[in-house]
């Protein structure tokens, strides 16, 4: 399989305007670290928040979203959890849900360390379904059928299956790009979400997504930071 290491070295090419204060949180995280399979020692972070566990675990686990990267903290005026591929977040009504990374404010650019991402299509989010139409989760399947492809150009990208193993709509959002090759590179092909990519590498004949949750985290850190967020990244594993 492709190695996501190689993506976990990308270096930043972008800022990030967060425009409010962050401030680094733990609620019950030693509770949390008396149950092992919430400690990940190799990311050294702890799944504390419980409705963060409950998604993490419904869409599956370290397998959809990585591990841990840090721990619970505000962004945005909400609390999240970054992991590899993703951005938890808490809702004021207690649920959660994946963050959109690919919004303009967040993880918007289409250059990654020298790979070209596809750019957002304003037409594709003009034509998606939204969910107070009659019969949405028919028009969403046709839409996705329509969109997002097993196969593209004779590759066997695989991000429809990719997109349904990974807790499709629940996890990577809607697709807003239409499958496209890197210019630099024509065997790397992405296709942009909502919340993620999916990147299909043609030399090893693997789909996996790109780890946003690792990108979003060196835009945090490399920008001017409070000494309170910089706990959200120190691990907590053991402590």
């Amino acid at each position: 399989m492709a190695s996501t290491q190689f993506f976990r070295r990308l270096m930043v090419r972008g800022a990030l305007v967060v425009g409010m204060a962050i401030a680094a949180l733990s609620p019950g995280l030693a509770l949390a670290q008396s149950d092992p399979a919430r400690v990940f020692a190799e990311s050294g972070f702890t799944i504390a928040d419980d409705a963060i566990w409950n998604f993490f675990n419904q869409y599956g686990g370290a397998a959809t979203f990585g591990e841990p990267i840090s721990r619970e903290f505000t962004l945005l005026g909400s609390p999240v959890q970054l992991f590899q591929n993703a951005a938890l977040q808490v809702l004021p009504d207690g649920s959660v849900q994946a963050m959109q990374l690919t919004d303009p404010g967040l993880v918007s650019t289409t250059q990654i360390d020298g790979l070209t991402v596809p750019a957002a299509d304003a037409a594709m989010a003009f034509v998606a379904p939204t969910p107070d139409q009659p019969n949405y989760a028919a028009r969403l399947q046709v839409f996705l059928q329509n969109i997002v492809p097993e196969s593209w150009n004779g590759q066997p990208v695989q991000f429809l299956s990719t997109f349904n193993s990974e807790g499709g709509a629940s996890v990577l959002g809607l697709p807003t790009s239409a499958p496209e090759a890197d210019p630099g590179n024509p065997s790397f092909v992405y296709q942009r979400f909502q919340n993620g990519i999916l990147f299909y590498d043609a030399a090893t004949s693997t789909t996996q997504q790109l780890p946003l949750g690792e990108y979003l985290k060196s835009l945090i850190t490399t920008g001017k930071l409070s000494a309170d967020l910089t706990d959200a990244f120190v691990p907590d594993a053991g402590s």
